[in-house]
């Protein structure tokens, strides 16, 4: 076979699996978030200098893992039998950016304005942002053991394991919630202190933490839609 016939074919067989470009897109997730994780205490101290820095680097974090997103879309296999509903992968890849999306939307609102976040309302801040990325950290797990399931065929024994860790994820989603509640009507009681636009922005901050949760509890839902045949 002549070269020119053969290196198609090679570079077919190359190409990564639409599950590997999956686990790289998440180790973007995992990077960004870490990252974004260490920026929300940095500006809930009042470091806003500190803060600026992290913004930029969650932007890029985010434009790569876009670039990665694009590649798995323009290369999923459109004959190749997938082991899992490809609609639903889709969606998964979809639900997963979008804690990255809102991980970067987040990052630009705090940099457009430093609102500075009272004492009385600091370790409820801390304590919401620590269980969304908690949240998001199940989720990470979930996937994890999910590519082992993939790899095992849907053994009955790893099956169980996935969704124990998507169990985990509705857990630390709904007590972030409960944190987010708790921390809405504490903002609301300090009304007559605070200015109309601190309010607000302080309001929109645990809303938007709080969609990283959401976004992440989406991921695990979908993957017990796919394992559940």
């Amino acid at each position: 076979m002549d070269d020119h016939v053969r290196a198609p074919i090679f570079s077919t067989l190359r190409r990564k699996s639409p599950f590997e470009g999956m686990l790289e897109h998440m180790n973007k997730v995992k990077e960004c978030i870490e990252v974004l994780k260490n920026g929300l205490k940095e500006y809930y101290e009042g470091n806003f200098e500190s803060f600026s820095g992290i913004a930029k680097k969650v932007s890029k974090l985010e434009h790569e893992a876009d670039l990665i997103k694009g590649n798995i879309r323009a290369h999923l296999p459109r004959s190749i039998l997938m082991p899992v509903d490809k609609g639903q992968f889709q969606w998964l890849l979809r639900e997963q950016d979008a804690i990255l999306d809102h991980a970067e939307n987040l990052a630009e609102m705090l940099e457009m304005r430093h609102t500075k976040i009272p004492k009385e309302l600091k370790d409820l801040f801390i304590e919401h942002m620590e269980k969304v990325m908690e949240t998001v950290k199940a989720m990470e797990e979930a996937m994890d053991r999910f590519k082992v399931l993939l790899e095992t065929s849907f053994v009955t024994k790893e099956r169980d394991m996935v969704k124990e860790k998507i169990h985990e994820v509705h857990k630390k989603e709904w007590e972030a919630d409960q944190i987010k509640y708790k921390l809405t009507r504490e903002i609301y009681k300090m009304e007559k202190k605070l200015k109309p636009m601190d309010e607000y922005h302080l309001l929109k901050i645990a809303d938007w933490v709080d969609d990283i949760a959401d976004h992440a509890e989406n991921v695990a839902d979908l993957i017990r839609a796919m394992i559940a045949r």
